[in-house]
C-alpha cells in the first residue's frame, strides 16, 4: 500500500468515526471531545485527537505511524501528524509542512474555512498550539490557500514590532493603567488566535517580571484584528483588556523591576551564576536542557535560566519548552520514553513528566491530592506553603517516586514520598515521613 493510499484510508476510517461520534453518547473520557464535535458549525474542524488517544509509536517498535489530527469533513480536508511535521489533504491535493502540531498538554490543531481575505475564495485557517507549560501558552497561525495549498504563516518578525508599538500607544493614551505605564511590559508567553465569523482575532497576554520568580505575572491582554491581504498580515484595532486580579491584588512598583537594584547590590561581587542542567535519553535520541539566562531577576546568587526544552537530537526539533528556573534536575526512564523534570524557584519546587514521543505533559499529584490520602484534616499556610515536589527515581519504565513537603497553617511540616504510574495516571503508594504522618 502506498503512503498516500494509507493516509486516505486512515482519513476515511477516522472521519467515519468522527461522523458517528456526533450522534452517540460519549463516555466520560470522550465527553469533552464529543461536545466539541457536536457543537461545530459548518466549515469548522472536527477535533480528531481524542479519537486516536495513542498515536505515533503505539507498539513501541520505533516506527512512527501517521494519525489524524483534525479535519473539516464537508470540505474533504484532513490534517495528519507525521514524524517530522504534518501532511494536509484538501480536495484531492496533498502537501507536507514542517509544522509543530501538538502542544505539550496535547491540545491538537484547530481548522476553520472562511474567506478571510475577501477575495471570493476560501482559505483554511490552521491554529497550531505549539508551546505550553508553566506560564506558557503559545499558538501559531497559518492561512493556507485551498487552490494550491500555499502556506502563509504569521511570523514573530511580522507581529512583534506592531505589538511593541501598540503597547507604547496604549500607555500614552492611558488605556493601559498608570500603575503599569512606567514598567517594562513583556509579551510572548501567551498568544492565541480565534476565528469569529469571517474575522481573525489575536489575543496577546502581557506581563511583568517579578523579583521572586522568573514566570511573568499577567496584567491583561491585547486584543487585535488580524487582517490578511495579498499574502501579508496586519494587526489592527488594538484594545487592552485588563486582568482584574492584577488590578485588585495591590501590585506595587516594588513588586516588579528590571533587576537593576538587585544587580547594583552585587556591585563588586561575583556575577550571579546560572544552572544549565541537561540530560540525554538513554537511547541518545532526545535531550532535555535548561538554556540561556534571564538577567532581569536574581536570588541566592543565581539568575534563572531562560527556559527548559526537550529536543530531538538528530533534527534539533523542539518538542516541548517552558520557562527556566533557578535549578533543575532531569530523570529519564530506562526505555527513553519518559523524562521527569523538576524545577525550583526561590520558595517552591515542582515536577512534571514529559512523553518524549510527542512532547506531551503528564501532570503529577500535588498538595491537594496528598491531603486526600489521609482521613485527618491537613492545612496549608496561606502565605508561605513552600511546596516542594521532587522526582527522585524511576522504579521501572512507568513508575516514578516523588518526594514532597509543604508547610501547614501553624507552620507544621508535612512530608513524604509517593509512587505514581505515569502511563495509567494512577497513584500507587503514599508514604508519610515519620513524625509528619497525619493520624488516620
Amino acid at each position: 500500500m502506498t503512503r498516500a493510499l494509507a493516509l486516505s484510508c486512515l482519513a476515511a476510517a477516522v472521519l467515519l468515526e468522527a461522523s458517528c461520534s456526533r450522534g452517540n453518547g460519549a463516555g466520560a473520557a470522550d465527553s469533552e471531545g464529543a461536545a466539541e464535535i457536536a457543537g461545530n458549525a459548518p466549515g469548522e474542524a472536527v477535533a480528531a485527537a481524542n479519537l486516536v488517544p495513542e498515536p505515533a509509536d503505539e507498539d513501541g517498535d520505533g516506527i512512527f505511524r501517521p494519525y489524524l489530527l483534525a479535519s473539516v469533513p464537508e470540505r474533504d480536508i484532513s490534517l495528519f501528524a507525521e514524524e517530522n511535521g504534518v501532511v494536509l489533504q484538501a480536495g484531492g491535493k496533498s502537501r507536507e509542512y514542517e509544522w509543530s502540531y501538538m502542544t505539550p498538554q496535547a491540545i491538537g490543531p484547530e481548522l476553520c474555512v472562511r474567506d478571510f481575505d475577501g477575495d471570493g475564495a476560501d482559505e483554511l485557517a490552521v491554529i497550531l498550539h505549539i508551546g505550553s507549560g508553566t506560564g506558557v501558552a503559545v499558538s501559531e497561525l497559518h492561512l493556507v490557500e485551498l487552490d494550491d495549498l500555499q502556506d502563509y504563516p504569521l511570523s514573530e518578525d511580522e507581529y512583534r514590532p506592531r505589538i511593541e508599538r501598540a503597547i507604547a500607544e496604549l500607555k500614552a493614551s492611558s488605556a493601559i493603567p498608570a500603575a503599569f505605564a512606567e514598567e517594562n511590559i513583556l509579551f510572548g508567553s501567551w498568544i492565541s488566535y480565534d476565528a469569529d465569523g469571517d474575522e481573525l482575532r489575536a489575543r496577546i497576554g502581557l506581563g511583568l517580571s517579578g523579583q521572586d520568580q522568573p514566570a511573568l505575572t499577567h496584567i491583561g491582554d491585547l486584543l487585535a484584528d488580524v487582517q490578511f491581504r495579498a499574502g501579508k498580515y496586519e494587526l489592527t484595532g488594538f484594545e487592552f483588556e485588563s486582568d482584574p486580579a492584577a488590578e485588585g491584588n495591590g501590585l506595587a512598583e516594588s513588586d516588579f523591576s528590571d533587576g537593576t537594584a538587585e544587580l547594583d547590590a552585587n556591585n563588586g561581587l561575583a556575577e550571579p551564576g546560572v544552572n544549565h542542567e541537561s540530560a540525554e535519553s538513554p537511547d541518545g535520541r532526545y535531550l532535555i536542557e535548561a538554556y540561556g539566562v534571564n538577567k532581569k531577576i536574581t536570588a541566592g546568587g543565581l539568575y534563572p535560566a531562560e527556559g527548559i526544552r526537550l529536543v530531538k537530537r538528530a533534527s534539533g526539533k523542539e518538542l516541548w519548552s517552558t520557562t527556566g528556573y533557578y535549578s533543575h534536575s532531569f530523570l529519564w526512564s530506562a526505555d527513553s520514553r519518559y523524562v521527569a523534570a523538576s524545577y525550583a524557584a526561590r520558595i517552591w519546587e515542582g515536577s512534571i513528566v514529559l512523553d518524549a514521543r510527542d512532547g506531551s505533559e503528564i501532570e503529577l499529584p500535588g498538595v491537594e491530592t496528598m491531603r486526600k490520602q489521609t482521613k485527618r484534616t491537613t492545612t496549608v499556610h496561606e502565605a508561605r506553603s513552600d511546596p516542594y515536589f521532587h522526582a527522585e527515581e524511576w522504579l521501572d519504565n512507568r513508575s516514578l517516586r516523588v518526594s514532597f513537603q509543604w508547610t501547614g497553617a501553624d507552620y507544621e511540616d508535612y512530608s513524604g514520598d509517593y509512587v505514581y504510574d505515569v502511563r495509567s495516571r494512577k497513584l500507587l503508594e503514599v508514604r508519610w515521613h515519620e513524625g509528619d504522618t497525619p493520624a488516620s
